[in-house]
């Protein structure tokens, strides 16, 4: 059941065993994202399968918790990734944010084309209990959301601690899921098990289910709503490789962008974030990111779902709209970054916007 879940939510993203795709796998070191990692590799193998681990630095312990997922990640042979973050608080949806901004940069880091959480039935039935609890709606957890992608929410928690358990898997038990300050924690904890008991058995599997339905319509308890963009603008993902420079035509910056290797040095490939800025190809002013999205026309609920691609703090490419003025192309350039979408059209080179 654990390993046909993942196969047939990755498998329509193109990603079966017999190809490259790279994933990465968020790892807290907890049972449920030890079981996805190991699941993971014993589906599609070691060298294809990067462990993540997010240490938000707000326990004691965290440090040590890193440490497990090293030892877990060399243990299954699977390349180890790590960042430490400082949230803005400690409030749920502060240390959220954090951990998918880090997430993103350690899947440029990767050349991973996916990011797997490993979100759970019970996960998607206590979202459900959240939403009505704070909202009155009825929502869940999205399978998928750009590049992140949740495999286990039709799998039960039971049948992950039971693979654990087969397969001999140790985890650590993070203390602030016993917090009654945070409402998941009282919904797991008081309830979804009063409910459980007294009203309905088998009520997760239910109330999973119904989100499971909601949010592959696009509703989400989890995350903001987002709209579809218009059909003029498609946000895509972001891929990139490093080549020699053939001096040949130089895209328009739209589609396809490329910029001096020499001249880039560390880059991210990260959602859009408040404040961001762009200075446009041969100009010396700079601009807000979102007032390039707005005039491109991306609608303020779409705008979450674009990704950018940023160095040495100042973000050099918005896909489909504008590429920034940073490492340009030279005479004297040996070799490029190239970026580009998933788009069929990518290869439809121009001229370098405002060359």
């Amino acid at each position: 059941m654990l390993l046909a879940a993942i196969e047939r939510a990755l498998e329509p993203l193109g990603v079966t065993r017999g190809d490259e795709t790279r994933l990465l796998v968020a790892c807290s070191g907890g049972l449920d994202s030890t079981v996805l990692a190991y699941a993971a590799v014993t589906l599609y193998g070691a060298r294809r399968v990067f462990v993540a681990h997010v240490d938000h630095g707000v326990r004691a312990e965290s440090a040590e918790d890193a440490r497990a997922v090293a030892r877990f990640a060399a243990s299954i042979g699977a390349p180890f990734l790590e960042r430490r973050v400082t949230p803005t608080s400690d409030a749920e949806a502060a240390l959220r944010e954090a951990r998918y901004a880090a997430l993103a940069e350690m899947q440029a880091e990767a050349d991973a084309a996916f990011v797997l959480t490993a979100h759970t039935e019970d996960d998607q039935a206590e979202s459900v209990l959240m939403a009505l609890v704070r909202t009155g709606s009825l929502s869940g957890i999205p399978p998928r959301r750009d590049a992140i992608v949740r495999p286990l929410l039709d799998v039960p928690k039971s049948v992950l601690r039971t693979h654990a358990e087969r397969h001999g898997l140790e985890w650590r038990e993070d203390p602030t899921n016993r917090e009654p300050r945070y409402l998941r924690n009282r919904i797991r904890k008081e309830l979804l098990p009063l409910l459980e008991r007294r009203y309905r058995p088998g009520i997760r599997g239910r109330l999973a289910r119904m989100a499971n339905g909601v949010s592959r319509r696009g509703e989400s308890a989890d995350e903001p709503r987002r709209a579809a963009p218009p059909p003029s603008f498609s946000p895509e993902p972001i891929r990139f490789e490093r080549r020699p420079w053939d001096r040949g035509p130089i895209p328009d910056g739209r589609r396809v962008a490329i910029f001096d290797a020499s001249s880039v040095g560390a880059f991210t490939v990260r959602p859009v974030l408040p404040g961001d800025r762009i200075r446009p190809y041969g100009r010396s002013f700079h601009r807000k990111v979102r007032d390039v999205l707005r005039e491109g026309g991306v609608p303020v609920e779409a705008r979450g779902a674009i990704w950018v691609v940023q160095a040495a703090g100042e973000v050099l490419w918005i896909p489909g709209l504008l590429r920034g003025d940073g490492a340009p192309v030279r005479e004297t350039t040996k070799d490029v970054w190239v970026f580009w979408t998933m788009n069929p059209r990518m290869l439809d080179h121009g001229t370098l916007a405002g060359s």
